[in-house]
């Protein structure tokens, strides 16, 4: 297993910044790269998530040293058969999977109802692990098992108990992060606690260790790779600023990199509805801003926004794509996705 901590952010930016890509949002990069690709080897062992935690603040929460950084490793395993063949269409769904309390209907419905697009890679955020409240499942695990796919999962929170509240109930210390699952293999898989975060220890009805953590990895379709990020900003509009740090450290990250990049997750952040409303004044949504001004689209801009809504009306899940083109994007139809979770899936599809 890997380590997740800040120092993270220093290794993948200083790899990153080594290749650089120029400003354009389609740079032609026809010739030949050299990448190197470190393929992620989890565990295929199942364990006892009540009781085989990932965070080593978990045996005594009380004291750890630190209410956000905190020290936790990645999981993941594979359960993709076969590496799949090279394609020129590779669909990118993401979906807050609302910590999987509605876990066999998500399942049934990304792999057996005929209205999924089936996706070849899910960017995922609020999966629980190991949580009361959601059957004490392992949800990243058992998404991907069900999947046939391969997956890397981050701890955001260790989720403290607590009788009731908007966090719901929690009988004992659990896991809760963030995931990307592929058909391809993963490889050079990092985390990042981002550095602008803030405490939720004392917040009423949701205790909790921890910060909000980006998940990254990389896929090889071809001969050529793909950079896949994971995100889940800050979730309260006042914590803007928060929002916005973190949005810049992901879009920087992912703006020196030589091949396609797909950024997607739960932004949290409703002012970008403005944006779709016609409001063009510069800092409406600084969100947005932070990714559209490094080079990064809205895969999902040629849709009225009436078709949109990812939270009820708010536009606030969304795939920012970089260095190649997008096409198809779609969202789940209210009707089917409501029941299953409080936000609906998102997906496009990306010419590697």
């Amino acid at each position: 297993m890997l380590s997740l901590d800040r120092l993270t952010l220093a290794a993948v930016a200083g790899a990153a910044l080594g290749l650089g890509c120029g400003d354009s949002s389609e740079p032609e990069a026809e010739a030949p790269i050299h990448w190197d690709f470190e393929p992620f080897v989890g565990s295929d062992a199942p364990v006892d998530v009540t009781t085989d935690r990932l965070c080593a603040e978990a045996a005594d929460p009380d004291a750890a040293p630190d209410e956000v950084f905190i020290d936790c490793e990645l999981e993941g395993a594979s359960f993709a058969p076969d590496a799949p063949a090279p394609t020129s269409a590779l669909r990118v769904m993401t979906w807050n999977v609302e910590r999987g309390v509605k876990l066999d209907g998500q399942i049934a419905w990304l792999r057996d109802d005929a209205s999924s697009p089936k996706p070849d890679v899910l960017l995922l955020s609020e999966l629980d692990r190991g949580c009361s409240r959601s059957g004490s499942r392992n949800v990243a695990r058992e998404l991907a098992e069900a999947l046939g796919m391969n997956y890397v999962f981050a701890v955001e929170f260790l989720e403290l108990p607590r009788e009731a509240g908007s966090g719901g109930q929690i009988t004992d210390t659990c896991e809760h992060g963030n995931a990307i699952l592929s058909r391809y293999p993963l490889g050079n898989v990092k985390a990042l606690r981002h550095t602008a975060n803030k405490s939720w220890r004392d917040v009423a009805g949701e205790p909790r260790l921890g910060g909000r953590v980006l998940v990254m990895a990389d896929i090889q379709v071809g001969a050529r790779f793909v950079h896949l990020f994971s995100l889940h900003f800050e979730s309260s509009p006042a914590d803007n600023d928060i929002q916005i740090a973190q949005a810049i450290e992901t879009a920087d990250l992912g703006k020196a990199l030589p091949f396609g990049v797909a950024v997607a997750g739960d932004t949290n952040a409703p002012f970008y509805n403005f944006v779709l409303l016609g409001n063009s004044a510069p800092g409406i949504d600084r969100v947005t801003e932070a990714f559209f001004e490094r080079g990064y689209r809205d895969t999902h801009a040629a849709l009225p926004l009436e078709e949109r809504g990812t939270r009820g009306p708010l536009v606030i899940d969304l795939i920012f794509g970089r260095g190649r083109p997008w096409s198809n994007p779609g969202i789940c139809d209210p009707t089917v996705c409501d029941p299953l979770s409080d936000h609906r899936a998102v997906w496009a599809t990306l010419r590697p």
